[in-house]
């Protein structure tokens, strides 16, 4: 590869050496100062079709020729430039350039940053060489948006998925969370889930970012681990002068009727030293009450109509829990860059932590045993990013380099995740309650008891997820024109990422204080404090040992109707408890399944061409080779003996390397100055879950069941199909539709069976295991993800007044989706009667269904209104009931119901520094709501309630 790379740059610098004259290197801005991406630059009656700013408004054109030229620049939304310049034959000239708004783009509009980041946006799309949705900082701005997880689901065809009512993770065209790739400033930033390859984004403030873009459809220059897309998150360069700003904010959470949110955010930055260095500085500290209140039903399946085949749903538990959740942000990021006459340097550092500090509560109605249960979960979690990457760009004549050396890190911690559990299960429950009904007519027929529930069992979970993405690139650009019509340029490198993962989980349990004896004596010497026990049993701890005696608790159920709640478990006094029996606790070998570490290593080379003809077509032809180097242990573990507290353990190592050969294909036409017609073919790849892959073993002998990972998983690969129309008009905005369709092979799903006989349990290497249920993963053969989506962006500055000020952004995304999932069930035939014998049929079945998390209808909009020093915004967001979980009996697959939710914004400037703002979320009260089959059979109901903030911003 490197001498075909070698051989076509020769090619390419000999066609064009006698062309090749003069740069011209600048900025492009607007009348504030404020730096314009994806700005048109470009000369004169030139052969080379030009170039456009960087996201920093920054620009390079090689290839000028010498002599007077005329460098015009243009922005959707702004007066044309036109700029004479004298370029000498192999010198380099700098030209900063201050854009004029246009005539539909008053003043006024600038002020209130709506409009012009919706200008930025539409700018930064329409000059993308590949298939992009973008959410410029104006517009981040402009929004009440929480946390980059908000920012970015504002897009097409992006649902969130959602933990304590705010946006976590991002779902691109239904594909999950695991197959988008995330990077920071084109840096590839760590998973943070225990369990996959996904990315919490919502530990990142939007006030950090100078944008954020969305790649649907990757060039060969970028990773290939991109299945459902890339989200990249730019961080700010500094301007020319010295910028301020600063931010405060107090915030309420109606549901918890507490006023006590805060946000405050500091941001400098300013070029030094003669302009060439510079310097930004940003830092960001939150709290915010997350708390709700869940409904959870639980179903049983009854018998199956042998007609309809319909199966019969019957009540199962009922369970309510009260969720108390503070989460606390720390963000800080600093920037440096220096710029030499051809070269450029940055350095970026990011550090971003979340707190959260959780206590959950819990009523459990099971009519079934029968019995009560309360229960409290106290958890404290951390969650730590770490970024650095230093970059550089070089101007070597016609030839442009870039690289970059990139390290980050990520850890989630919790040390302290300690469970109690309580019951009562002396006349539990009315003697006339059908427990085959409604899950929710439980709570009506109980008979609780607290004085006689009794301390069943406690447990804390001790877990920590460390991984590190190291990384360096390098990047080299070479411009050609063969003629007048023909030009482009070559553009190869290669990326070597490296990711180091450590996954570390450990049970502490005890579950019998049921039993009392002198297991429950010792447990109560340890303690030492005073305890209330059971009336008529001096050895059962009464939950009265444990209550705060307060019960206060507003828990709000479906349509907010309030629900009584109970018990209420004092944090400390639960605390307290365990400190004295922790070290008594005993080892749950059950956890010792999810323990591994990875290390994988991806090297890529690449190579690809961008050829314009004329100014109307453009081919982006290229081939990115990737080839893994990937090693995985994990271990075999058993569990015997009473209480499952005795077996082996016994290290694991596997490993896997392959290379694929990606090829690319990218085209975009403009038949007229206003319509943009693209089509693309991407081929993308997606790496196994760790726990799908990692060789673990966990042989169960008490419960006979066998949990693996499985080695032998082949990654996915996905071929990629976009076409995309778009229409435009100067500042009045664009409207743009595109289909796509994505042919995926392998995917990987769960995967179990019974290993019913001695030649099944042969066949999955278990001979000794003959009767075990093998519980582990597989690929399936085929699935497709295809849709549609809509996009409009518009200002109405064309209306008559009032309605003048308006500022529309809508979205609408239909989506569709193909793929297999896996299941077995058991049955027992009776082959002869006397004596009875049975035999065991395990039929392994399939069913082809939708992507789970797929929603199919995804619509967004927001409607802004800007007057003078007012500027006012009202948003909404709808997603479609979509699959969240598949059973073997497609009666019981579960379902999220679909929602609207509606945000507002208010903001007003005084004078040229201040300004007021006034946020609010969840404006509606949507709750999350699941259920099974039918919108009858209730399983979740998730309820956060509104939020809102007013804050202060001055801007320096």
């Amino acid at each position: 590869m490197c001498q075909l790379f070698t051989t076509l740059s020769t090619l390419c610098l000999l066609t064009t050496m006698s062309l090749a004259q003069g740069t011209i290197t600048g900025k492009v801005m607007d009348d504030t100062g404020t730096t314009l991406p994806s700005a048109n630059v470009y000369i004169e009656n030139a052969a080379a079709a030009g170039t456009t700013t960087d996201l920093d408004g920054e620009f390079v054109l090689t290839g000028v020729p010498e002599g007077t030229q005329t460098l015009i620049i243009s922005y959707i939304g702004f007066e044309e430039s036109r700029t004479q310049v004298e370029v000498a034959k192999g010198e380099v000239v700098q030209v900063n350039v201050k854009l004029s708004a246009g005539a539909v783009l008053s003043k006024e509009v600038i002020i209130t940053g709506q409009a012009l980041g919706q200008a930025k946006a539409i700018n930064q799309q329409l000059n993308a060489e590949s298939i992009a949705n973008i959410v410029s900082a104006d517009r981040i701005q402009e929004l009440p948006d929480v946390n980059a997880a908000e920012a970015i689901g504002r897009l097409p065809g992006i649902a969130l998925n959602r933990s304590g009512g705010e946006g976590q993770k991002v779902v691109i065209r239904g594909m999950e969370p695991k197959f988008a790739a995330i990077t920071l400033n084109g840096v590839s930033l760590p998973s943070n889930s225990g369990t996959d390859r996904s990315t919490d984004l919502s530990l990142i403030s939007p006030e950090l970012l100078d944008g954020i873009e969305v790649f649907k459809s990757p060039l060969p220059d970028m990773d290939a681990e991109a299945v459902g897309g890339t989200v990249n998150l730019r961080l700010r360069k500094a301007p020319e002068e010295l910028k301020v700003i600063a931010k405060g904010l107090y915030g309420f959470n109606a549901l918890n009727n507490e006023f006590r949110d805060y946000k405050g955010t500091l941001q400098m930055s300013q070029r030094i030293f003669n302009k060439k260095l510079g310097v930004v500085g940003q830092a960001s500290i939150e709290r915010f009450n997350r708390g709700g209140d869940v409904s959870r039903n639980s179903w049983r399946q009854g018998p199956t109509d042998q007609e309809t085949g319909i199966t019969d749903i019957l009540g199962n538990q009922l369970r309510l829990e009260d969720r108390q959740e503070i989460r606390r942000r720390y963000n800080a990021s600093l920037g440096l860059d220096y710029s030499f006459k051809t070269t450029s340097l940055s350095f970026f550092g990011l550090y971003s932590r979340t707190d959260r500090d959780r206590y959950l509560m819990q009523q459990r109605y099971n009519p079934g045993e029968p019995a009560i249960n309360y229960s409290a979960n106290s958890i404290e979690n951390t969650l730590d990013l770490y970024s650095l990457s230093l970059s550089g760009e070089h101007t070597l004549g016609r030839l442009v380099i870039d690289w970059s050396l990139s390290s980050s890190e990520t850890q989630g911690q919790t040390p302290y995740n300690f469970n109690i559990l309580f019951e009562d299960n002396s006349n539990a429950f009315d003697p006339n309650l059908q427990i085959d009904g409604s899950p929710q007519t439980y709570l009506g027929a109980a008979q609780t008891d607290l004085p006689n529930s009794f301390l069943r069992s406690n447990s804390n979970q001790i877990s920590s997820t460390l991984e590190q993405t190291n990384t360096a690139l390098l990047n080299l650009k070479l411009p050609f024109a063969i003629n007048k019509v023909v030009d482009g340029y070559f553009k190869f490198g290669g990326k070597y990422k490296q990711i180091d993962r450590n996954r570390d989980l450990r049970i502490e349990a005890e579950d019998f204080y049921y039993l009392g004896g002198q297991f429950t004596r010792t447990a109560i010497a340890r303690y030492g404090g005073d305890l209330t026990f059971l009336p008529a049993n001096d050895e059962l701890i009464s939950i009265l040992s444990f209550l705060n005696g307060e019960n206060n608790i507003s828990f709000e159920g479906k349509d907010s109707q309030p629900i009584d709640f109970v018990g209420e478990i004092d944090p400390e006094t639960m605390y307290e408890w365990y400190e004295s029996q922790q070290e008594i606790l005993n080892d749950d070998r059950s956890a010792i399944v999810e323990n591994y570490e990875v290390e994988e290593t991806v090297s890529a080379g690449y190579a690809m061409f961008k050829v314009n003809v004329g100014k109307k077509l453009s081919i982006i032809p290229g081939v990115r080779l990737e080839y893994s180097d990937n090693v995985y242990n994990g271990g075999v573990s058993t569990i015997n003996g009473r209480y499952g507290v005795q077996g082996f353990f016994q290290d694991t190592t596997t490993t896997q390397t392959y290379a694929e050969w990606l090829p690319h294909l990218h085209l975009k036409y403009e038949p007229a100055d206003w319509l943009d017609i693209r089509a693309s073919y991407a081929t993308t790849l997606a790496r196994p879950d760790f726990l799908y892959i990692t060789p673990r073993i966990q042989i169960d002998n008490n419960r006979t069941v066998i949990t693996a990972g499985n080695p032998n998983l082949n990654y996915a690969r996905s071929q990629n199909y976009d076409l995309q129309v778009s229409a435009y008009k100067g500042g009045f905005g664009l409207f743009s539709a595109g289909v796509f369709y994505k042919d995926i092979a392998n995917l990987f799903y769960p995967f179990g069976t019974l290993l019913a006989d001695q030649a099944t349990a042969d066949q999955f290497g278990f001979p000794n295991n003959t009767g075990f249920v093998y519980n582990s993963f597989t690929n399936s053969d085929r699935s497709t993800v295809y849709g549609f989506e809509v996009d409009l962006q518009t200002n109405l500055r064309f209306l008559p007044a009032p309605f003048d000020g308006l500022v529309l952004n809508a979205n609408y995304s239909r989506l569709y989706s193909e793929t297999e999932v896996f299941f077995f069930t058991i049955e027992r035939r009776l082959i002869i009667p006397v004596p009875p014998v049975f035999e065991t049929i395990v039929n392994n079945t399939s069913r082809t269904v939708q992507m789970p998390s797929q929603p199919p209808h995804i619509f967004n909009g927001s409607l802004g209104y800007d007057l003078g020093p007012f500027s006012a915004r009202v948003s909404c967001i709808y997603q479609g009931t979509r699959v969240n979980t598949y059973s073997s009996n497609k009666d019981f697959d579960t379902f999220i119901l679909n929602f609207w939710r509606w945000d507002a914004s208010a903001k007003y400037k005084i004078g040229d520094h201040w300004s007021l703002f006034a946020n609010l979320n969840n404006i509606s009260n949507q709750q999350d709501i699941s259920f099974t089959r039918t919108e009858q059979f209730l399983n979740t109901v998730e309820t956060y309630g509104m939020t809102g903030t007013m804050g202060v911003q001055f801007k320096l």
